[in-house]
């Protein structure tokens, strides 16, 4: 399996380190693929809400930035692994850029939040927003992403866990 990894290179904490060397040592071992990508802010443009890559550009975003090279070999992937803080329920703005434009596998997303001092209603907001808008439930790109998987972490015992749930999913 080919796998995108694109992270929050601005947010990096002990926690989202583990979790990613930990998700690395089990694609490895599982003989899959990988490219890695660590967006900061310098990299990433947010969505204008042009439309042009539906309609004039279509598939190419008007803004030339990081996340549009990405797009375009999005089609050689099985599947993109998000990695985000969570931020008020939701995920980065440098995480936001590739999600809203498009810059993950349509096969199967991952988004793997984290964040040590979460509350309940924060990884709810979380579990919920890209339930509805990267899920089942996307009313602006119906059908688009065949399947999608939410992961929260708080600690190193979460990373274990989450890995051990992605080889199962992977395999």
């Amino acid at each position: 399996m080919n796998i995108l990894f694109i992270l929050d290179k601005d947010a990096k904490t002990g926690l989202s380190e583990d979790l990613k060397r930990q998700i690395i040592v089990n694609l490895e071992a599982e003989g899959h693929r990988f490219d890695v990508f660590e967006l900061g802010k310098n990299d990433v443009t947010q969505c204008l809400g042009c439309l042009l890559c539906l309609t004039k550009h279509a598939g190419e975003c008007a803004v030339k930035d990081t996340v549009n090279e990405i797009r375009k070999t999005v089609k050689n992937y099985d599947a993109t692994f998000f990695l985000t803080p969570i931020l008020f329920g939701h995920y980065s703005s440098n995480i936001a850029s590739p999600l809203n434009k498009g810059a993950g596998s349509h096969k199967w997303q991952v988004l793997l939040g984290y964040g040590e001092d979460l509350d309940e209603e924060e990884k709810n907001t979380f579990t919920d927003l890209i339930a509805k808008h990267r899920g089942k439930a996307d009313i602006v790109h119906p059908g688009m992403d065949n399947q999608v998987d939410v992961f929260v972490s708080q600690s190193v015992e979460d990373n274990r866990k989450i890995c051990e749930s992605l080889k199962v999913s992977a395999g």
